[in-house]
């Protein structure tokens, strides 16, 4: 489950090929307008970009070490049946366009586990093997979570399971507990400064991934059929992330 953060904010035809060849030759891609989210250029503290997050290998990454990438930092937790499963049907589309077009090396998605007592790094692996997830997910304690929500604006809050409650898909295990959260993610840049944030819920289009789908709640497949708003999906990602690189990216006919 979700809740909306408080953080600011071809088939190809010759006429298609016409209007790409005219948007590359007017120059590099330019910043993402307001409607998408917000740019800004806030440098990361050493206190937040030196906490360790535990990846699905077992191996600790750091906002810090990451630098010379781009990075996508993405609130999520493996258990969440509302939009999580649409963040990251979004971000295999997103994944898809940069191996594409032969930049994959040059920007890391990182979805952070806002549910760590749960979120152990075996947990992380299953739901990377299930879901085809090939980026970082990482865990993290209590406390840097916290450390690293308050910089980023990310919201979470425990609550209470809904009745009859959910299974654990890992375990089969009845849920005891759900974590509400913000969506959205923020663009990190090669020098570790947070460059751009936005607070939508993810807004999928296309063909969910199978073991996605089954994650999902009645809620979710509402908000599958009818998307929140504002919501990004991966078209808008691409423009984010082509501003940031200086090339135009987008997603694979």
């Amino acid at each position: 489950m979700a809740i909306r953060s408080t953080k600011r904010w071809v088939t190809v035809s010759l006429v298609s090929l016409a209007l790409t060849a005219a948007a590359c030759s007017a120059g590099p891609p330019g910043a993402p307008p307001p409607s998408l989210g917000t740019v800004e250029t806030r440098v990361i503290p050493a206190s937040v970009a030196n906490l360790p997050l535990t990846n699905q290998d077992g191996s600790t990454v750091t906002l810090a070490s990451l630098q010379g990438k781009i990075v996508m930092l993405v609130p999520f937790l493996t258990l969440c049946s509302d939009v999580c499963p649409l963040t990251t049907g979004n971000l295999l589309q997103v994944e898809g366009a940069l191996a594409r077009d032969d930049v994959a090396s040059k920007v890391q998605v990182v979805e952070l586990s806002v549910d760590p007592d749960r979120d152990t790094t075996g947990r992380l692996a299953a739901y990377a093997r299930l879901t085809g997830a090939s980026w970082d997910l990482v865990t993290e304690s209590d406390a840097d979570l916290a450390r690293i929500a308050t910089f980023f604006g990310f919201t979470f809050q425990k609550v209470p399971q809904d009745s009859p409650p959910a299974v654990d898909w890992l375990t089969g295990k009845p849920l005891t507990y759900d974590i509400n959260h913000s969506d959205g993610y923020v663009l990190i840049d090669q020098h570790g400064r947070e460059r751009f944030s936005t607070g939508a819920s993810p807004d999928f289009h296309g063909t969910l991934n199978p073991t996605l789908q089954t994650f999902l709640s009645d809620l979710g497949r509402q908000h599958l059929a009818h998307p929140q708003h504002p919501g990004w999906n991966p078209s808008a990602a691409l423009q984010s992330l082509s501003w940031m690189l200086g090339t135009t990216l987008v997603l694979p006919n």
